[in-house]
């Protein structure tokens, strides 16, 4: 059983342009996050799923071949990358969240066996920006069968409203008072203020939630942002 990580990157955000490689504690964000993500036990790759006019640009940032695909079609981005790595499960966590523990992706990959999706953002009990789902790879070729257009591009939050999937709950309150994904100045303003503080150590779960707990002035920095998406779902 392969089982392999698809960063979803594109440099063409309205709100924040080019925020995959904004600079974080030296290196441009996508480092930081290939960096955390690598430490995952339980994984055979990483990559970066990007359109194909980024790639020269991730390429030349994080000395790595990106995989493309269609810009507006991420559905194809990522079954190029479970093809090109011969994969049985697809983990895609998207680039504008760079803290994303690689001890809750452990835990999911623990979980996923017999599962067509696994996630732990619908609902929304996390803080936004530890978001991933595994996909059994079949079934993703299923949805590619199905789907056509706009829901290629918006597969994941289709395809998740259509099945049940196995959600990873919290062992905490509901923390999705917290944000830690980047589309805004503030929200990257967050985030580097806490490199500050992780300097090259991998935080995990604990560590980040208690990080948000001790600067509450931080947590307020951008949480004017906060979305309750998914919450009742």
């Amino acid at each position: 059983m392969r089982t392999v990580i698809a960063i979803q990157a594109r440099l063409g955000s309205t709100r924040l342009p080019n925020k995959a490689l904004a600079d974080v504690s030296g290196k441009p964000m996508i480092c930081q996050q290939l960096r955390r993500l690598r430490a995952v036990r339980g994984i055979d790759a990483v990559a970066v799923a990007c359109p194909e006019k980024d790639a020269p640009a991730f390429w030349k940032a994080t000395s790595v071949q990106p995989i493309t695909g269609p810009e507006e079609d991420v559905l194809t981005r990522i079954l190029n990358v479970a093809d090109e790595l011969e994969a049985d499960k697809v983990i895609r966590v998207g680039a504008d969240c760079p803290l994303v523990p690689p001890d809750m992706i452990e835990g999911a990959i623990r979980m996923c066996q017999g599962e067509r999706i696994v996630q732990n953002w619908r609902p929304r009990i996390w803080p936004d920006g530890f978001d991933f789902d595994i996909w059994d790879v079949p079934y993703l070729r299923e949805l590619s069968m199905k789907y056509t257009n706009g829901d290629r591009e918006w597969f994941v939050s289709k395809a998740a409203g259509e099945i049940r999937t196995a959600h990873i709950k919290g062992r905490y309150q509901n923390l999705s008072r917290w944000r830690l994904t980047v589309d805004y100045p503030e929200d990257l303003e967050v985030i580097r203020a806490m490199w500050r503080d992780m300097g090259d150590e991998v935080w995990g779960c604990d560590l980040i939630l208690q990080w948000c707990r001790n600067n509450p002035k931080w947590m307020e920095l951008n949480k004017k942002y906060v979305s309750d998406f998914g919450a009742r779902k």
